[in-house]
């Protein structure tokens, strides 16, 4: 069972899916990544790839004032809708079900914080990076959850938990 770590939902339990096909991020990995976002009162968040919105609505716990969601399987969609809710039904949430892609495509807003935790192997860190350059505040972070893989840029920060890593990205203003 996946559990909010921290903030005003600390405890609250979310409703999980047992699919090979969702990875749910590990309790260490989330606990890190996401203190090193923080501070997030006052931010508004781009949770991409959101699965069942473990690391979105622990955004809205910490604070964010408005959190999007985008996840385009319809099954894992609707448990994300029943965690939202079930946790902070009264919180700023919107949710999308489509393809990151889609929503690159459609989207005319701007963000503090985007967190991208997509299948591994499927999405590349610099075609993410480069595809929300624009949707990015100034000395806002991006951080992508990924394999373990050799990368090459020299502006990002690396952060290794035995097979995962997660890369921050932090916008130039």
């Amino acid at each position: 069972m996946i559990t909010i770590i921290s903030g005003k939902y600390k405890g609250q339990k979310l409703v999980d899916v047992n699919s090979s096909q969702v990875r749910p991020t590990l309790a260490r990995v989330k606990k890190s990544l996401l203190q090193i976002l923080e501070p997030f009162e006052g931010k508004t968040v781009l949770d991409l790839f959101s699965g069942i919105g473990n690391l979105g609505i622990e955004a809205i716990s910490r604070g964010a004032v408005d959190v999007t969601f985008v996840e385009r399987d319809f099954n894992v969609y609707q448990l994300l809708q029943k965690n939202i809710n079930k946790i902070c039904p009264n919180d700023k949430a919107t949710l999308y079900k489509m393809d990151v892609r889609q929503f690159f495509l459609k989207n005319k807003r701007n963000y503090d914080i985007i967190i991208a935790d997509p299948p591994y192997g499927l999405f590349e860190f610099d075609f993410i990076r480069d595809s929300i350059k624009d949707i990015l505040n100034d000395k806002g972070i991006f951080c992508m959850e990924m394999e373990l893989t050799k990368l090459v840029n020299s502006d990002v920060r690396i952060k290794k938990y035995g097979k995962t890593q997660v890369v921050f990205w932090r916008a130039e203003s």
